[in-house]
């Protein structure tokens, strides 16, 4: 299995509840991901730094699938209308044992 992470800060004049439901329209339009947790940051900023804002963690059942996701038209569309709306963005893809 492919485990793919995306954590994101939000750009100032954005708003962090957009960006989740903007990432929430890949889990109901792509049917090929086989596992889907997305959530915001819950607390307040401590000595461990500044926190992600959110975080999307996806599961693929190969790379191809992976690639799949990736260069899907609705994937696309997120991406380029997140862009905007992130500062930062960080992506880590890995293989687990199923």
């Amino acid at each position: 299995m492919i485990r793919h992470v995306f954590l994101w800060q939000v750009a100032a004049g954005h708003d962090n509840d957009a960006v989740v439901e903007l990432l929430n329209r890949l889990s109901t339009e792509l049917d090929f991901i086989d596992s889907w947790s997305l959530g915001s940051h819950a607390g307040e900023p401590n000595d461990n730094g500044d926190p992600w804002d959110g975080a999307l963690i996806s599961d693929f059942r190969s790379w191809d699938d992976l690639e799949r996701y990736s260069t899907a038209p609705v994937h696309l569309e997120v991406v380029e209308k997140l862009l905007p709306m992130v500062r930062s963005r960080a992506v880590v893809d890995f293989e687990v044992d199923a």
